[in-house]
């Protein structure tokens, strides 16, 4: 276990976490310029927090009270930047001997190789860094970390300057070698697919300030704030205020519209609330569809939309009487895949009906 507690002044902000690493990937997840990249420093040795302590499974890394500060070279932690940090000089198999202290040449030469092939790369050991793509160079520089046997792992967005095949090979790459290592990593990412796809443990870092910690489906299906919910994902935000708690449900009136959400026993009748939908849990009715009424059914028309070829985002302005953000050109934004976009013919049909799933629907302070 990676058990971390530091404050660090920055020109900005304050840097202030408390985080356990435990084997497994701990995704620390958050917006540029959040202090993601000064956390991996302070680990590793790099840089000196104002205080705080830095322990792995019993040896202590940095103590500000004990004044323990051990030099990166005895913290042996693997780390691998954005940049990678490959020496142009040498060859792909001196740049991950480079680490390597205290063996024969023969023994750094077999080891060099054995990693080398853990990686896939064991016909580049001859080859210099600017001869590789950059998925290569991203191995190397993995191969790098690792042939120390490093008691941990930071990755610094190892993936960000890869396109998204290579990132999508990277990923299971990186996934078949924790199975095996079992150490603490640290991935750094502002991806949020990409930290839900890797991570164990999901840590959402805001301006120096840990806003959660737990496993991604946890963080995604009950954020603690706003701020958590916007960044997993969450794009609908509707003020409201709680009415009543009735059966299963705590009944809000957002605008104009009485909503059923899932009960939130912090929250008092008469309490102002913000309610948190995802944009691809808001369900279209279809105009065949032989269903009862159901709670939660906003009519509207799609003013506007967007797409990346993948997914369309509509966005539905609701009908007079059922406005849920009175002062706003459209009151939901709604993710479908570009299939269903088509097969409902939705450029052709405009007025739909939607439902927001009670389950849908998180409540927040």
């Amino acid at each position: 276990m990676l058990s971390i507690r530091l404050y660090k002044q920055l020109s900005t902000f304050d840097l202030s976490l408390e985080l356990n690493v435990p084997p497994g990937v701990t995704a620390l997840f958050g917006p540029s310029g959040a202090g993601k990249s000064m956390t991996l420093a302070c680990i590793a040795g790099l840089a000196r927090p104002d205080a705080g302590r830095i322990a792995l499974n019993g040896l202590t890394f940095f103590d500000s009270a004990a004044r323990v500060d051990l030099p990166p070279q005895r913290r042996r932690i693997g780390y691998v930047m954005q940049d990678y940090l490959l020496f142009p000089h040498l060859s792909v198999g001196d740049n991950v001997a480079f680490g390597l202290q205290g063996l024969s040449r023969v023994e750094q030469r077999k080891t060099v190789d054995a990693m080398l092939e853990r990686v896939g790369l064991a016909e580049y050991a001859s080859r210099r860094p600017q001869e590789l793509s950059g998925g290569q160079q991203q191995r190397v520089a993995l191969a790098r970390a690792l042939v120390t046997q490093p008691r941990a792992l930071l990755l610094d967005e190892p993936f960000s300057a890869l396109d998204a095949p290579t990132r999508a090979l990277l990923r299971r790459d990186l996934l078949d070698l924790q199975r095996t290592l079992r150490l603490p990593v640290i991935f750094i990412t502002h991806d949020f697919g990409e930290a839900y796809l890797l991570a164990d443990q999901l840590a959402v870092l805001v301006e120096g300030r840990l806003l959660q910690c737990g496993a991604p489906a946890e963080v995604v299906a009950r954020p603690l704030s706003q701020d958590v919910a916007r960044l997993t994902g969450s794009r609908n935000f509707l003020l409201a205020e709680a009415v009543a708690y009735e059966q299963d449900a705590l009944i809000v009136r957002a605008g104009d519209l009485l909503l059923a959400a899932p009960p939130a026993f912090h929250i008092s009748p008469g309490d102002s609330l913000t309610l948190a939908i995802r944009p691809e849990r808001i369900m279209l009715v279809r105009k065949d569809a032989q269903t009862p009424a159901r709670r939660n059914t906003v009519h509207g028309v799609i003013v506007d939309e967007l797409s990346d070829g993948f997914t369309c985002t509509l966005f539905l302005r609701a009908d007079t009487g059922q406005r849920l953000r009175l002062d706003d050109a459209y009151d939901l934004e709604i993710v479908v895949p570009v299939y269903i976009y088509e097969r409902l013919h939705i450029a052709e049909e405009r007025r739909w009906a939607v439902i927001l799933p009670q389950e849908a629907i998180q409540v927040l302070r």
